[in-house]
């Protein structure tokens, strides 16, 4: 399998899509796949179909980002990848226009029974609080020889819309994914690097995504109050403007020993904390934290362990949007120190509002806080 790679920052939409693909397609012909990643700065109608028709419409798949990564991070870019098979491989594009409906459906659907082994790359729209359940629809029919990775979608942290792209057509709610059938060695990985910081509490209470109550307390009271914040002074909204909520998820500990991360998406006036995936009342969870040198290092240990075992012609990498935020300045030095390890290999991805992976196990999952690497040998 062969990549080429290419970027525009052209301000005119049509232009930024045809130089990318020019760049892109300058060491591959004729491609098999085309995948963008785009920034919402642009006319997503008018670049995608550019990007789509000076391929020659060959089969794409991509998704608006909250900063698009070629090396470095980038912002207000136009990324394309061109992938080439090799005898004997083959790539299947396929798309979901609306995952709201039935969610594990959705994910049912884009997995095909022809699909023995290689690997699926999924992206979704970011701003759907279900996408766990996305997920796992995949993984009742997947089989266990198929390595899964993927991301989220992201819209430069508006947090309105974001767009999902599949052969020159645009979804806004919708799920797009390509099958690679090759015999090339694959290796995905996730971490975040968030740990424990309160003792074990008990959801007590639960609906769903929705968190009631935590000790047979008010939900959001118990979490504020061990972070120093008060019900009274807090004005219920979005989580994503308070640092102090940003900074401190939820965790659920796994047998590994690690914490799978529930992010949060809404304190509500009744008291009650909407998680962005279903929370089992009973729960034992923990409230997490984090500093920058736990979140660059579990970066530098995702990319350690993806390419432990295989030698990769390109990495992709899917961090959070929120380790963005957390890190702020330091969110590049996580970038450079991944890049100490991966050397002259092209290093690409994006930016999103979730993670889809294996976090030290071989089943993926959603995920979120965290960064997602894929290496392709």
């Amino acid at each position: 399998m062969e990549f080429g790679i290419g970027v525009s920052k052209n301000r005119d939409s049509i232009k930024a899509g045809k130089e990318a693909v020019s760049e892109a397609l300058s060491s591959i012909k004729k491609p098999d796949l085309i995948i963008l990643f785009a920034s919402t700065i642009f006319d997503i109608e008018a670049l995608v179909s550019s990007v789509f028709l000076a391929s020659s419409k060959a089969p794409m798949i991509g998704c608006t980002t909250s900063g698009e990564i070629k090396d470095d991070i980038l912002f207000g870019s136009s990324l394309v990848i061109a992938v080439k098979c090799e005898n004997g491989e083959g790539i299947e594009a396929r798309g979901i226009e609306d995952i709201y409906k039935n969610p594990r459906e959705a994910g049912q659907g884009i997995v095909s029974d022809e699909y023995k082994k290689g690997f699926l790359l999924v992206l979704s729209d970011g701003l759907f609080p279900q996408t766990s359940l996305v997920v796992k629809g995949i993984n009742d029919y997947l089989s266990p020889c198929i390595s899964l990775g993927g991301a989220l979608a992201g819209d430069d942290l508006k947090r309105n819309k974001t767009y999902q792209f599949l052969n020159g057509k645009i979804f806004t709610q919708g799920l797009v994914s390509a099958f690679f059938k090759t015999s090339a060695r694959i290796k995905t990985s996730l971490r975040h690097g968030f740990s424990p910081k309160s003792p074990p509490l008990r959801v007590t209470s639960s609906k769903e995504n929705v968190i009631y109550q935590i000790d047979s307390h008010r939900a959001s009271k118990v979490y504020l109050e061990f972070l120093g914040l008060s019900e009274d002074e807090l004005a219920f909204g979005s989580p994503i403007d308070i640092k102090e909520v940003r900074n401190s998820p939820i965790g659920i500990p796994q047998t590994t020993g690690d914490y799978k991360i529930k992010s949060f998406l809404e304190f509500r006036k009744d008291g009650s904390i909407a998680c962005d995936s279903y929370i089992p009342e009973n729960s034992i969870i923990r409230i997490l934290g984090q500093n920058p040198s736990s979140l660059i290092n579990a970066g530098h240990e995702a990319i350690s362990d993806a390419i432990s075992e295989i030698h990769p012609k390109i990495v992709f990498l899917f961090p959070s949007s929120y380790r963005m935020l957390i890190l702020g300045e330091d969110a590049k030095n996580e970038i450079d120190e991944i890049k100490k390890e991966t050397k002259d290999v092209p290093m690409i991805g994006f930016y999103g509002y979730g993670e889809i992976g294996p976090l030290r196990t071989h089943r993926s999952d959603f995920h979120n806080k965290s960064i997602g690497v894929l290496a392709i040998e």
